[in-house]
């Protein structure tokens, strides 16, 4: 479980470019976190039929909508900038599907709580950079919105973690 968490930390972290590369780091950020958003929707469809807690399927669920209609502003600004976006998401993130897939009942629940805490923890971190050092105006503002965004789904994570018997995240 942890080995999956670590490698959608870097994932997530891997597809940041360099702050020298500013441009090209917008374009690596859009991409970066269309693949998270990717991700979170397929998990939030998943976590539907396969999670124990109705409040994993809620969570899930409020978070695939809250990354859907990210994504959706997030097409927009790649359009504007001409940025082609993946159609899918990396290999590793394709990986952690394939294992919350093969999992049902309590043993999904613990898993999406654990890769949704290292994901987030780690796309904050990425739109925190865009922020700081980001070139295209609609980028950044949209890497704002992404910080609220992925804040407020952390601060449920930890807000959850008690319910379903999990340490709460640092």
């Amino acid at each position: 479980m942890y080995l999956l968490v670590a490698a959608l930390a870097l994932a997530v972290v891997g597809a940041q470019a360099p702050a020298s590369a500013a441009v090209q780091q917008d374009q690596d950020w859009l991409n970066s976190m269309h693949q998270v958003n990717l991700t979170e929707i397929a998990l939030g469809a998943m976590a539907a039929n396969n999670a124990e807690s109705p409040l994993v399927k809620k969570t899930a669920a409020d978070f695939a909508s809250g990354h859907q209609a990210l994504d959706d502003e997030l097409k927009q600004v790649a359009q504007q900038l001409k940025v082609t976006l993946p159609d899918k998401p990396n290999e590793q993130q394709q990986l952690a599907i394939q294992k919350l897939g093969m999992l049902n009942g309590a043993a999904f629940d613990q898993l999406w709580f654990a890769t949704n805490v290292a994901g987030h923890q780690q796309a904050l971190q990425a739109a925190q950079n865009e922020v700081k050092s980001g070139q295209h105006p609609q980028a950044v503002a949209l890497a704002n919105k992404a910080v609220e965004a992925i804040s407020t789904h952390i601060a449920e994570l930890k807000q959850i973690a008690p319910q379903l018997g999990l340490p709460v995240p640092q």
